[in-house]
């Protein structure tokens, strides 16, 4: 197994002073049922902020990997690695703050039809700048895709507001470890 964590020592977790933030998790972990089940229980029993967990085959048959996203201070985060580190379905834990990464989440839209051309051209922008694109239009509404850095994907979706989000379905975020992004999580 592999913890990788450079982080300085800070307060243990709860105590007052210590910064909380976000932090990205991600553990390479066997295939098999009840894993999910195992890591989630760990992590609600501790009383972990999970702002998202996904999980996805990997191209190893039999290993999967879960992208974990929580709220907290640095104690918790060393919480979180070491005692996914013991769990016997997980292979390696990685904390991504400390390495060169890309995060990404996917979101679905529906909106309001836009009126006029310049609205169309307005939502067509805002789409882009979170690598979305309509999948249906018509007069009734727009269905679109989104997939960006989870900072790009909230303001794209703060925009879409005022040409009318009626509905959101957002996925958890997915990340992978890239030896040439830089190591403060910038995305394409």
């Amino acid at each position: 197994m592999t913890v990788s964590s450079q982080r300085p020592e800070t307060l243990p977790a709860g105590e007052p002073d210590a910064v909380t933030g976000r932090h990205l998790v991600s553990a390479l972990v066997l295939d098999r049922p009840g894993t999910l089940n195992r890591v989630s229980g760990l992590l609600r029993a501790r009383s972990f902020n999970i702002e998202s967990l996904t999980v996805g085959a990997t191209h190893e048959p039999g290993r999967s990997r879960m992208t974990i996203v929580i709220h907290g201070d640095e104690g918790h985060l060393r919480q979180v690695l070491a005692q996914l580190e013991r769990q016997l379905d997980v292979l390696e834990v990685t904390d991504l703050h400390t390495t060169a990464h890309v995060e990404l989440e996917l979101a679905l839209v529906e909106l309001d039809p836009p009126p006029d051309a310049a609205a169309e051209a307005s939502l067509r922008e805002v789409l882009a700048t979170a690598g979305g694109e309509p999948i249906a239009t018509d007069a009734a509404g727009w269905s679109a895709r989104l997939t960006a850095p989870p900072d790009r994907l909230d303001a794209a979706l703060d925009a879409l507001r005022v040409h009318g989000l009626r509905r959101l379905v957002r996925a958890g975020a997915v990340a992978m470890t890239f030896p040439n992004t830089p190591t403060n999580g910038a995305n394409p």
